[in-house]
């Protein structure tokens, strides 16, 4: 039979285990839709940079630059976040790996 301290170092093991679990699984799915509103910004500014309408006048073009730009700043933003969440995740596999390391090492 388990002593109360031993269940409790047991029960955290396991809950901490799940949550970093979760956490890696979250952080890759926050790093995929990062990049699918990247990539969405990005193609957004390609359509402003193409379409004409108009006349095509020094002012129209002058606003389909900035909305493109702007759809690039969008993009470089989804992407930065891509970036950190992409790493969060590594970090946590990482941390999770060499917590499992340890116990399997005091085990024996």
């Amino acid at each position: 039979m388990k002593s109360f301290s031993e269940y409790i170092q047991d029960c955290d093991t396991l809950n901490e285990g799940v949550i970093r679990s979760g956490a890696i699984a979250t952080y890759g799915a926050r790093a995929r839709s990062d990049g699918d509103k990247a990539l969405r910004a990005y193609d957004e500014g390609k359509r402003a940079l193409r379409s004409k309408t108009g006349d095509g006048g020094l002012e129209e073009r002058l606003d389909r630059l900035e909305t493109a730009l702007e759809a690039l700043f969008d993009g470089l933003k989804h992407q930065r976040g891509q970036i950190g969440n992409g790493v969060a995740a590594s970090v946590s596999g990482h941390l999770l790996a060499s917590r499992a390391r340890e116990q399997r090492r005091g085990r024996r």
